[in-house]
């Protein structure tokens, strides 16, 4: 009997023992199983990076939660970028991450804090910042030792940001030709740039864009002499000279004869000559930072050329001539007259000059007059779109007969219409936000 239970207990002991190895070696395995997911979820992240501009960084800092437990890895990151051009001031996440928190320090203030597209727009002055970049990422499922399992993470980017981006200013050309216009770009604009050029060309600003880029146009009146010129360029620190070169355009000449009447009743007349500078002159200063244009300008009367851009005129023998700042086009009375490109009425009215008068602003100093009309169709202050009626051929003011005088003017400067009608112009140099055309 004793021998019996002895038995028994042995057997007992050695089942217990089996069971415990068996259990032991089940949690072993599961420990091991877990050990190689926090593992491979560890290097995972550690292998993970983000670019600043060219430069690739590593994290810093590494967590993996798997299981609702959190496991912490801390790679050798950090790095220092230096940006010397705004394209560089981009960030390229992981490809795995969920959302984002960007935040630039200088010194101990925070100067920027959002997402990458955000920080697209961060444009500081030039200095020493550090980045801070915490990401959250969830991974494709990964494998370990045979099997399938997902996990979240985060990491953690550091790096120094050395900003040194300098301004930098091109013209389209060093040479450009009478009654033409051409496209000024910079970066690196910090500040106001104002371009002018004398008498050539009164000063005009460059639109500048949230991220430095700057752009304008610079335009050559017809009636400067060839010849090359200085011109300025004023930012906030300081004035820079540039020099171009005008060449010279030919124009076509015109004698025309205009009765002694006409004259004294229009533009021999003081009071309608104070009346057309004070309607004309307040127009130079309008100014839109955008652009309403599209890449090619509608004519706004399709009547015969009766006189031609530029041209030289001899007005009742006068030995003198006068020239021509616009396009003259011959139409019956009545006619539409259309608006030549999208943008805002600035001057709608009557003086003894140009009679019946329209004057658009098209954005970036560009404008269109429309001279000796009817009647008007259009009111100053609207924005009217292109092709649009804004008024009708007639022959008031400084007229002989019914007809359009169509005048584009570039800042202070008359340029030649028909580059604008045929989409060779240089206004057409700037995209619609204002950027130069890629």
């Amino acid at each position: 009997m004793r021998k019996e239970k002895r038995d028994i207990r042995v057997m007992l002991a050695v089942l217990l023992i089996v069971a415990a190895a068996g259990i032991l070696f089940l949690l072993n395995r599961s420990k091991g199983r877990a050990l190689a997911r926090q593992e491979t979820a560890l290097e995972l992240l550690s292998a993970d990076a983000l670019c600043v501009g060219d430069e690739v960084i590593k994290p810093v800092q590494a967590d993996a939660e798997i299981g609702g437990r959190t496991y912490t890895v801390h790679p050798e990151g950090s790095g220092i970028v230096r940006i010397t051009d705004m394209e560089q001031s981009v960030i390229v996440l992981p490809d795995d991450t969920v959302s984002a928190e960007i935040t630039v320090f200088s010194g101990e203030e925070t100067v920027f804090s959002g997402n990458e597209e955000g920080f697209r727009s961060f444009y500081p002055e030039n200095g020493k910042y550090r980045l801070l970049v915490r990401c959250r990422v969830q991974p494709d499922a990964v494998t370990s030792k045979g099997e399938e399992f997902t996990f979240e993470g985060t990491e953690e980017y550091r790096a120094e940001l050395e900003y040194d981006v300098p301004m930098k200013i091109s013209f389209e050309s060093d040479r450009i030709r009478e009654g033409s216009v051409m496209t000024v770009n910079a970066s690196g604009v910090r500040g106001d740039v104002v371009i002018s050029a004398g008498e050539v060309l009164a000063p005009f600003p460059l639109v500048t864009d949230e991220r430095g880029y700057a752009r304008g146009l610079f335009s050559v009146s017809y009636i400067t002499p060839p010849g090359t010129y200085t011109g300025f360029i004023e930012t906030r620190d300081g004035t820079s000279e540039f020099s171009f070169t005008i060449e010279e355009e030919q124009y076509a000449v015109q004698h025309l004869i205009i009765s002694e009447e006409t004259q004294s009743a229009t533009i021999g007349n003081s009071d309608n000559r104070d009346a057309y500078n004070e309607m004309i002159d307040k127009t130079y200063y309008s100014w839109y930072p955008e652009r309403f244009y599209d890449d090619c300008f509608t004519l706004p009367v399709d009547g015969v050329v009766t006189t031609e851009f530029g041209l030289f005129r001899y007005t009742n023998d006068n030995p003198v001539p006068t020239r021509h700042a616009g396009v003259d086009l011959a139409e019956d009375e009545g006619t539409p007259v259309l608006a030549a490109a999208s943008g805002y009425v600035i001057a709608a009215g009557y003086n003894g000059v140009s009679g019946n008068t329209v004057v658009m602003d098209h954005g970036f100093g560009v404008r269109t007059y429309y001279f000796h009309m009817a009647e008007l169709c259009v009111r100053e202050g609207e924005f009217v779109e292109e092709g649009i009626e804004i008024g009708k051929v007639g022959a008031t003011g400084y007229a002989t007969g019914p007809h359009l005088h169509f005048n584009l003017m570039v800042h202070d400067n008359s340029v030649d219409p028909w580059a604008a009608f045929n989409g060779t112009s240089g206004i057409f140099g700037l995209d619609r936000n204002g950027g130069a055309q890629p």
